[in-house]
C-alpha cells in the first residue's frame, strides 16, 4: 500500500496527541488545540509539515514511544505532494496511527499481565525470548512491538491476550 502524504499529515497529528498524553508535569504542552488547529491549516495550504510548530514539538519529544513513532512514520514519509488536501484521507491517517497506538498498549499490557503471572510462579519475569517461545513469535517482533518501533500484529496481540488469560 502507498501511503500518501496527507494521510502521513494526519497519522502526525495523532502522534502530536498521543505525546500530549504521555506528558506529565510542567512540559505539558499548554495550548493543544490551538497547535493542532494551525497545524491543519497550514497542512490545507500546502506548507510541508517539517515547518509546522506541531511537527517541531513532535521532534524536540524526549518519550521514548514518540520518538520510535515518529521514526516509523518517517520511514514510510512520501514526498510532499502537490495535490489538493484530502480531509478523509488526514482523518484516516490519523485514526490509523492513534488505533495502532492503542493496539500497542493493549500489546504491552498482556505481555505485563503474562510476565506478572510467570513471576509469582516461577519468581522470574518473562522476557520476550520466554513470550516467544511460548507463542511461536520472533522475539524481536516482539521486542519492537512492546518499544512501539514497529506496528501492532492482530494475530500477535491476540495470542499474547489469550495466553495471559490462561497462563
Amino acid at each position: 500500500m502507498k501511503i500518501s502524504y496527507i494521510f502521513t499529515c494526519g497519522r502526525l497529528e495523532s502522534l502530536f496527541k498521543i505525546l500530549c498524553l504521555t506528558q506529565q508535569g510542567e512540559k505539558k504542552v499548554e495550548s493543544k488545540e490551538k497547535v493542532v488547529e494551525q497545524y491543519r491549516k497550514d497542512i490545507a495550504l500546502g506548507r510541508p509539515f517539517e515547518e509546522t510548530e506541531l511537527y517541531q514539538i513532535i521532534e524536540k519529544s524526549e518519550e521514548k514511544i514518540v520518538i520510535n513513532r515518529l521514526s516509523n512514520i518517517l520511514r514510510e514519509k512520501p514526498t510532499q505532494q502537490k495535490s489538493s488536501f484530502d480531509a478523509d484521507e488526514y482523518k484516516t491517517g490519523a485514526w490509523s496511527e492513534f488505533s495502532d497506538y492503542k493496539l500497542a498498549v493493549r500489546f504491552s499490557n498482556a505481555k505485563t499481565e503474562l510476565s506478572e503471572k510467570h513471576f509469582a510462579k516461577t519468581g522470574e519475569y518473562m522476557t520476550s525470548r520466554g513470550v516467544a517461545k511460548l507463542t511461536g513469535f520472533n522475539p524481536s517482533n516482539i521486542k519492537n512491538m512492546l518499544h512501539h518501533k514497529r506496528s501492532v500484529v492482530r494475530k500477535m496481540l491476540t495470542t499474547l491476550e489469550k495466553l495471559a488469560r490462561e497462563y
